[in-house]
């Protein structure tokens, strides 16, 4: 029997519609009932693509005994982090503060008016030993929500004093040259000089602070930042982070070595690495980066073009219930289409064994199955004799077509304001720079889908179809997108189109003389504190990037008055806000 998010637009949350857990979707009187039944909130946040949601989701939201805790003492709310990025920003940051880091899925217990007192990500059904389980997380608060709730409520009030002492505003004057230089500094610092990329593991693409390096070292002829660039960019595209067969880039790797990725593909990472390894092959000279940028945006047009137009968010890390088993080979498959000398061939160079290269996540223990991460660059192995580049690429034909034939990892076919705002950027600065008039067509149809689809009466929608309205990132992400198709084609309708979401992001996110909001004002307030987008993870900050494109548009003092606002943010980790690092560097 279906549960109540069976009639929702969301493929994540009509995922788990026959569950027996009695879901409801985030909705604005959910806290209101809530308070009527007198229930904690039991909120779980995650998406389509995320391996360990759906693990979590099969041991312990299809599992009756975890269903009937949840449902005969809590509310329980599944949210989609992607459709309501609002709430899912407010639970992130106290996780993080609870814990010291975050990530999806998320996992909530909260009072009915939405203050958390717990929070954490993935849960096993049972205790392991090293952590709570679910079952013994819900039995807990049951029992002080029954006899010690006063503890409860003190727990979320200490998650309120902590969340609202956040400093998403650090007002200080600074130096810009000795913020930009200690930036360089502490990417130094923390660079793989054997890997590329930055610190041990999980690595994340992080393509804005690659942004910054580029740009810092065309600026300045700094060869160290050139550097960091060129090895970090080669290091993606030659690993297991990248899809050696279909292109598009992974989320991200486990290990410092990118030989082991989580598989979900997200529209954000392919256009932000667009745009950073178009830039490259103009900065470094390097027409190889051009061709990845190629890659991109094939696989772009093949896999996340919506036919009506613009592109859905992603696709998932799963297939047939397994991370992974779309993209990963076992040897007796190889050889059962591989000629012997195709198989010595690609055995070599990706390093393939016979008990798997893709070892288990929690274990470390081989899978049986291999992930093509290539063992060296292609020009090493053709010292070895000529013509390997070209044999590579036949035989990655032959793989693509025969993994064309298994069942493909669900896409999640929402359109998002935001995340295509920011490919329309990419595919408007790599069609300017690479002379591909082809990116620069995809850009403008999609620009003209989210105008004609994504807005009503001067307002931006978050989701096409969707009941959202557009936050911040959709505003500023998309004014990015006018702007750059702007420089590329010099249409007089792209510059007004940007001064038009300036205006509205003005009437609808200024903070006084501050900062921007996440919320506009028009809906009621922000979700139980400010909400600032100031701080930066795989997405450009919100503010940071506003800040880079007042600069660009000519409106310096705009931009200083919100750099101002951080300025003791970039005096003490400079490294941690690249989108603001950028608004100081002159436009390219």
């Amino acid at each position: 029997m279906a549960n109540a998010l069976a009639q929702e637009k969301s493929l994540y949350l009509r995922q788990h519609a026959h569950q027996p857990v009695a879901w409801e979707p985030w909705r604005p009187d959910i806290l209101e009932k809530a308070r009527q039944m007198g229930r904690p909130l039991f909120i779980s946040i995650g998406y389509a693509a995320c391996h360990w949601c759906h693990v979590m989701a099969r041991e312990s939201f299809e599992d009756e005994e975890i269903a009937t805790l949840l449902n005969e003492n809590f509310l329980p709310v599944k949210v989609d982090r992607e459709e309501h990025p609002e709430i899912d920003a407010v639970y992130l940051l106290a996780c993080e503060v609870a814990r010291g880091q975050a990530g999806w899925p998320l996992t909530v217990l909260a009072l009915p008016d939405g203050w958390p007192f717990l929070v954490a990500t993935y849960l096993p059904k049972e205790s392991d030993g090293l952590r709570a389980g679910l079952k013994e997380v819900l039995l807990t608060a049951r029992k002080l929500w029954e006899t010690e709730r006063s503890s409860l409520f003190e727990a979320a009030s200490r998650f309120k004093r902590a969340l609202k002492n956040i400093s998403f505003l650090n007002p200080a004057y600074f130096e810009s040259q000795e913020v930009l230089t200690r930036a360089l500094g502490e990417l130094e610092t923390s660079y793989d000089k054997e890997y590329g990329g930055f610190g041990p593991g999980p690595k994340f693409p992080l393509a804005m602070r690659l942004l910054f390096l580029l740009r810092f070292g065309a600026r300045f002829q700094n060869e160290k930042a050139l550097h960091m660039v060129r090895e970090t960019l080669l290091r993606m595209r030659f690993s297991a982070l990248f899809d050696q067969v279909g292109s598009g880039f992974h989320r991200y790797a486990i290990d410092r070595a990118w030989k082991v990725p989580h598989f979900e593909k997200m529209l954000y990472d392919q256009g932000l690495l667009l745009y950073v390894y178009a830039e490259a092959a103009q900065i470094l000279n390097d027409p190889f980066f051009a061709q990845v940028a190629l890659e991109i945006v094939s696989y772009l047009e093949e896999h996340l073009r919506a036919p009506q137009g613009g592109f859905y968010s992603s696709e998932s890390a799963e297939s047939e219930g397994e991370e992974g088993k779309f993209y990963t080979w076992t040897l007796e498959e190889l050889k059962a289409f591989l000629s012997p000398e195709e198989f010595d061939f690609i055995e070599e160079y990706f390093g393939l064994k016979e008990e798997g290269n893709y070892l288990e996540e929690g274990s470390g223990h081989p899978t049986g199955r291999n992930i093509l991460h290539p063992s060296c660059f292609p020009w090493e192995m053709e010292k070895k004799g000529p013509g390997f580049e070209r044999r590579l690429a036949e035989i990655l034909k032959k793989l693509k077509e025969r993994r064309l034939k298994r069942p493909s990892p669900p896409r999640d076919e929402k359109i998002l304001t935001d995340w295509n705002g920011l490919t329309i950027a990419a595919l408007a600065r790599a069609g300017k720079i690479l002379g591909e008039n082809h990116f620069l067509s995809l850009a403008e149809e999609s620009f003209s889908f989210l105008v004609d689809h994504c807005r009503a009466e001067k307002r931006l929608l978050h989701i096409f179809e969707g009941q959202v309205k557009g936050l911040l990132e959709d505003y500023v992400y998309l004014a990015w997108g006018t702007w750059e198709l702007f420089k590329a084609t010099g249409k007089a309708r792209y510059r007004a189109f940007f001064h038009e979401l300036l205006s509205e992001i003005d009437r609808l996110f200024k903070d006084e003389d501050k900062l921007y909001r996440q919320v506009g004002k028009d809906e009621g307030g922000a979700f139980l504190l400010p909400y600032y987008p100031v701080y930066e993870g795989a997405l450009p900050a919100a503010n940071g990037l506003l800040a880079l494109l007042f600069r660009e548009a000519g409106a310096e003092e705009r931009a200083q008055k919100i750099l101002y606002q951080v300025g003791g943010h970039l005096k003490e980790h400079p490294s941690s806000f690249p989108s603001f690092l950028l608004a100081l560097l002159p436009p390219p």
